[in-house]
């Protein structure tokens, strides 16, 4: 059988927030291009345990492959078995993909894994383009469904695996699964043990370049250490609350594998990589036991570092460090269910200083406590405050299955029927939804980029940019986010 795990083209990704004239402004995608690594595990893994089936893995994001040139992709491998993974935000993408698949091939069996099917099971198995859906973790599933399919057998029966049929089962019946946010409503693939997974084939994409704009180098690979968080802030909508590790051995073996193929820059992907300061610092024993100092980043939370743990990544060639600060005062983290506090996120800012550690300080604005543009800007402050050597200032978006999204419909701010239409039948038009109780989205965008501006633009901060560049790409990096803020609009 020829199985393909299809990233689909980005062309029709919903914007998280339009500026005055309708056009996007800074949002997720100026930071970076990274792989679709868990995509790349779901077919590795198929790989690994049933080599007698033909793989291919197409990046259509990472290799620029557009809809309409998806065709003779389509035609060349013509393959029995496509995967299609998916975000909500990238929904309509995603049923171009298949509509394709099916156009050129109809009796390929089309599957849709990745985000989106978890967050809305019922309405992404009843999107007629599509066979099945994999809800939760696919390795697993994706793996029963390619080896049955090839053999002729029944497959409704692999667990996390539906169809338009089989999923409704499970309507209207309560799930009741600690593992997960309580508005899983059907029972999701879940991989206990991390160590049992193979590590991702980079083979699949080791022709392609991969970059972050905060990074230093063009050959950047992306490692998971972990997989779930525990922590349940109200605007997330991360579903795995069971943290599970894979072990330190395990991961700088994986690094070890990259680096012999060139990668020479690393960003760990995790939800939570600093689960615990222990965890940090077995790490970077492995590292200094192999006498390895690569560079490496993290997206950690202040409340799970000590200084110790700091020197220990610094050591052993952290150069950064990404933390979800969120917004400046005691009560607003309190009411966003941070467990951090103010205190605690300065004086890890100022121990990162100390110890010559990077610092990336993610901001959101358009909080249901903003209720003016000074209060926003009082926040800004605190972010100014904090020096950090970067700021990620976003638009806080509201999802469904997040608690801020549902304290918005109490409030007649979000409208779920909407999004059901949507869901249903995807449109490009669709506007995402902000709190929009005391600004607009208009306004909001405004302030995002008097903040960016703000931040950025600081004389004392230019200099210090320009200082501490390391290297051409750095450079580039940070003239095309400077050109991205000031360019006229």
């Amino acid at each position: 059988m020829r199985a393909l795990i299809l990233n689909p083209p980005a062309e029709h990704t919903l914007p998280e927030y339009p500026d005055e004239e309708g056009n996007r402004f800074v949002e997720t995608e100026d930071f970076g291009r990274f792989p679709p690594l868990g995509a790349l595990y779901v077919l590795t893994y198929l790989t690994v345990h049933s080599p007698w089936h033909e793989c291919y893995f197409k990046d259509c994001v990472g290799e620029g492959i557009s809809h309409e040139s998806l065709t003779q992709v389509i035609r060349k491998i013509r393959p029995d078995l496509v995967g299609i993974t998916s975000f909500t935000i990238s929904l309509v993408d995603v049923r171009k993909a298949a509509a394709t698949v099916r156009r050129v091939l109809p009796e390929t069996h089309i599957c849709m894994g990745g985000h989106h099917p978890i967050a809305f099971p019922f309405e992404a198995a009843g999107l007629p383009e599509f066979d099945s859906i994999i809800v939760g973790e696919g390795e697993v599933a994706f793996h029963c469904l390619a080896d049955r399919l090839s053999k002729g057998e029944d497959f409704s029966g692999i667990p996390g695996l539906y169809t338009s049929e089989t999923i409704f089962h499970w309507k209207d019946k309560a799930i009741k699964d600690r593992r997960f946010l309580s508005n899983v409503m059907v029972p999701a693939g879940f991989i206990d043990d991390l160590g049992s997974l193979p590590v991702p084939d980079r083979r699949f994409i080791r022709h392609l370049r991969y970059h972050s704009i905060l990074g230093v180098s063009s050959r950047l690979a992306t490692l998971v250490s972990s997989r779930g968080c525990p922590y349940r802030c109200t605007y997330c909508d991360v579903p795995y609350k069971t943290y599970r590790e894979r072990t330190v051995v395990d991961v700088v073996d994986e690094m070890e594998g990259c680096i012999e193929m060139g990668y020479d820059e690393f960003h760990f992907y995790d939800d939570l990589f600093n689960i615990t300061p222990e965890k940090v610092i077995r790490f970077c024993d492995e590292l200094e036991r192999r006498c390895l100092s690569p560079r490496w980043d993290f997206r950690g939370r202040v409340n799970t570092v000590t200084k110790a743990s700091l020197l220990r990544a610094v050591k052993a060639g952290c150069r950064m460090i990404s933390f979800g600060v969120e917004t400046g005062t005691d009560k607003g983290l309190q009411l966003l269910r941070k467990q951090t506090s103010t205190r605690q996120i300065r004086r890890v800012f100022t121990w990162c200083k100390e110890v010559g550690l990077k610092t990336v300080a993610d901001f959101m604005i358009g909080l249901p406590f903003e209720k003016t543009a000074d209060d926003v800007m009082r926040n800004i402050d605190f972010l100014l405050e904090l020096q950090p050597d970067y700021a990620q200032i976003s638009i806080l978006t509201l999802y469904p299955n997040t608690k801020l999204f549902e304290a918005a419909r109490e409030k007649g701010l979000v409208d779920m029927e909407r999004w059901r239409l949507f869901l249903a039948d995807p449109s490009p038009d669709f506007e995402l939804d902000h709190w929009e109780e005391y600004l607009s989205i208009a306004d909001l965008v405004k302030l995002q980029r008097k903040a960016y501006l703000r931040f950025y633009l600081r004389p004392s901060y230019i200099v210090k940019s320009v200082v501490n560049t390391a290297t051409p790409y750095e450079f580039a990096a940070k003239l095309k986010g400077l050109v991205k803020l000031i360019r006229p609009r």
